[in-house]
């Protein structure tokens, strides 16, 4: 009888071993299931990370890629479209810039003239590239001369910077009302005091 009660003692602690043991494992299996989660996880992450730095580094460059094409660009606008060919175009982009901004421009300082867009019922903007920024800066000088025309000229932005400009444009109107001399200066406003060019405080936070 007392050798059945040991055998029987015996299986308890056994079992109850088993028991231990199973609760152990279960908890192993658990902590690298989550240890290999989480390493995965965390690998997605930097992954993630990487991917983001190197499509921000990406869109960096295009931008400056962007900007450094159309640094010698000049959009006219109000030229009828009358023009037949190319060599039209050209013409009178160069009588506008002769004639009425009474700026010397002889044809090879133009690279290109195009229209800007599909044909409709406005009229397009002339996208003109210029072969030297002096030329382009003598143009942006004169064209004061064209307020009693219908035609005006702007600088050619990239879109997300003329969407920049658009915001800046209420931050300079309120500068202006504070009366301080205020201008934007490609996607960045400029305060114009004592002779010098500064950025606003607000503006130098934000490109830190």
């Amino acid at each position: 009888m007392d050798e059945i009660k040991d055998m029987l003692r015996k299986m308890q602690e056994e079992m109850s071993q088993q028991k231990v043991d199973m609760v152990a494992m279960k908890e192993d299996i658990k902590n690298t299931i989550n240890n290999n989660i989480n390493e995965k996880f965390k690998s997605l992450e930097n992954k993630n990370l990487q991917l983001e730095q190197k499509l921000e580094t990406q869109k960096l460059s295009i931008d400056n890629f962007e900007r450094f094409n159309r640094r010698k660009n000049l959009l006219f606008f109000g030229v009828e479209e009358r023009e037949i060919s190319y060599q039209d175009l050209e013409k009178k982009v160069l009588d506008i810039i002769n004639n009425i901004l009474n700026i010397k421009c002889e044809k090879h300082y133009i690279e290109s003239v195009r229209r800007l867009g599909k044909k409709s019922d406005k009229i397009r903007p002339i996208v003109t590239t210029l072969l030297t920024m002096g030329m382009k800066i003598e143009i942006l000088k004169n064209k004061k001369n064209l307020e009693t025309t219908s035609y005006y000229i702007k600088e050619d932005f990239p879109l997300e910077v003329l969407k920049k400009r658009k915001e800046l444009q209420g931050e300079v109107e309120m500068l202006k009302e504070q009366g301080k001399k205020a201008i934007i200066k490609y996607d960045k406003i400029i305060l114009l005091e004592n002779n010098k060019k500064q950025y606003p405080e607000w503006q130098k936070k934000n490109s830190k």
